[in-house]
């Protein structure tokens, strides 16, 4: 039966073999999952994608089982088991009369918002619930079934594989998921960082380190439940039963799926202190030289997976948009993981009232630390196309419509870097809230960091600095500055979790290396990094 009809017929109510009010239907690159009720059921859809192939009902039938074999480990209470998908006449049904036209997993349906993911947007996370979850994977690789076998696919050739197909099924992607300089740069990485771990990785396979893990261990397949006793109350679902290629690894690169997840989403911090329990727990230290590239590896998969759905005509367009957002920030998070420091995707925003030194401290990092500029003033004029003339005090290029088309711009130019694996640095005044949250939203939404840099300077070096300015692409005065001041908006919570004051009472360099270090300690800066490769360039982002 063709898959929409099939949907179709599946979302309608009378469709199970117990009374139903509604169906919800969520899909994925390779399966449909339908929400009716105490129950779920996922049918597998007829697809080659190469490193799965469900393209036989009879092929289909084996995954359905293994599906249920494999999860019972983590989750036994939600499996139930393989039911087949019926039709007699016109009637389509679970587990009805007639002929099998589908098999499905059926399964407990467990409440959306008790994922890890539901929980971390709720801000509900905290450092005692990873470590828990550390603990209970750790636990799990332990116990899971080891030997020759499954060794043999932690051997280094077998990992190399893994990552170069990664690559090579991506490529219909490139220029749409992802840029062509991003693509390019992470093959070299990866390659560079494959031969400097082969070592270590053909030694642990030949040890039996390799195990039968889980091989899609990310924050919405984990559900916590904290009224439940132990072990119920961490559930694990819905891992890999299509590939033993990708289910047989190391365990480090199953804890790196979920350690992406949580950097993925913000929080390194917890990403961290999951990465810490999980290694005094399993008390495999020497795994940790592993993270990095794991990590990478396990956002370019899932950066592959996203994209592959967004190419899907049966998606949602809503969907479909999602999940291209997803996967180019999820490209720009392994970047983040396998570049040198210097090179790392980001954004900084520099603000303060005109004449604090902003933007003299914007030209510092960007010659220091390989950031391009786009300089809001410059911007400003480019958008006008004309030097402006008669300038007054809360008028001219300095009206609130002026100044929202200006910012406008200057965050179309940061998208456009940032899709280019770009280092982007803001300079605007950044006085109102809303602006701040529109930079800094942009940068979670491409999965890098951000930093807010706020200048600030004593008011009467601001009023001689003003003063004596000349051949700045800025026309603000003392008037436009005491204007500025007047509608300064000081940073939100939010906002002030990104947020460092840079006091401009010293030197220029003091005020330089004041950001360098906090740079450094995100880690997007390294002491002495060279960065001749990478000139400093002011508003060079233009047109796509």
């Amino acid at each position: 039966m063709v898959l929409a009809r099939l949907i179709e017929a599946l979302s309608r109510p009378a469709a199970y073999p117990y009374p139903v009010e509604r169906v919800e239907v969520c899909q994925t690159h390779i399966s449909v999952v339908f929400l009716a009720g105490p129950c779920a059921y996922k049918i597998k859809k007829a697809v080659d994608l190469g490193f799965l192939d469900f393209t036989d009902l009879a092929r289909r039938r084996h995954f359905c089982e293994e599906e249920v074999r494999l999860n019972r480990r983590l989750a036994a209470e939600v499996y139930h088991g393989v039911v087949p998908v019926t039709q007699e006449r016109d009637q389509v049904s679970f587990d009805g009369a007639g002929a099998v036209v589908e098999w499905a997993v059926k399964m407990q349906r467990l409440p959306a918002d008790a994922t890890l993911l539901d929980w971390l947007h709720r801000g509900a996370i905290d450092g005692a619930i990873v470590e828990k979850l550390a603990h209970r994977v750790a636990a799990f690789h332990g116990q899971a079934d080891a030997g020759d076998h499954i060794a043999a696919f932690g051997r280094h050739e077998i990992v190399a594989a893994n990552a170069r197909e990664n690559f090579k099924q991506s490529a219909p992607q490139v220029d749409a998921t992802v840029s062509t300089p991003v693509f390019h740069r992470l093959q070299l990485l990866t390659e560079a960082a494959l031969n400097r771990l082969q070592p270590l990785i053909d030694r642990r396979a030949l040890r039996g380190v390799p195990r039968d893990t889980h091989g899609d261990l990310h924050l919405e397949h984990v559900y916590f439940f904290p009224e439940r006793q132990p072990p119920a109350d961490l559930v694990i679902i819905d891992c890999i039963e299509f590939n033993e290629r990708f289910r047989f690894s190391d365990p480090v690169a199953d804890m790196a799926f979920l350690f992406m997840d949580l950097a993925f989403h913000g929080r390194r911090d917890l990403a961290r202190a999951f990465a810490d329990a999980y290694f005094h727990a399993s008390g495999d230290q020497e795994g940790r030289a592993l993270l990095a590239y794991y990590t990478a590896y396990r956002a370019i998969v899932r950066a592959k997976v996203e994209g592959l759905k967004a190419a899907e005509t049966e998606v949602p367009p809503t969907e479909q948009a999602r999940a291209l957002a997803q996967a180019r920030a999820h490209w720009l998070l392994a970047l983040a993981e396998l570049e040198e420091r210097g090179r790392k995707p980001c954004v900084v925003l520099v603000g303060g009232l005109p004449g604090s030194g902003k933007s003299t401290l914007a030209q510092g990092l960007a010659a220091q630390a390989g950031f391009t500029v786009i300089r809001s003033d410059v911007v400003r004029k480019e958008l006008v196309g004309t030097e402006p003339s008669g300038l007054t005090t809360g008028g001219g290029l300095y009206t609130r419509e002026w100044t929202d088309r200006t910012y406008a711009e200057c965050l179309r130019r940061v998208n456009l870097l940032l899709f280019d694996g770009g280092r982007a640095l803001v300079d605007a005044s950044f006085m109102a809230e809303g602006w701040r949250h529109a930079f800094l939203d942009a940068a979670a939404h491409w999965g890098v960091p951000a930093v807010f840099f706020v200048c600030r300077s004593d008011p009467e070096a601001v009023r001689q600095r003003l003063l004596t300015r000349r051949g700045d692409p800025s026309d603000a005065d003392w008037s436009i500055h005491q204007l500025i001041a007047e509608r300064w908006e000081d940073p939100g919570p939010e906002t002030n979790k990104m947020t460092l004051d840079i006091w401009n009472s010293g030197t220029v360099q003091q005020a330089i290396q004041s950001a360098l270090e906090h740079l450094h300690m995100l880690d997007l800066y390294a002491d002495g990094e060279s960065i001749s490769s990478r000139s400093a360039t002011v508003s060079a982002v233009k047109s796509p």
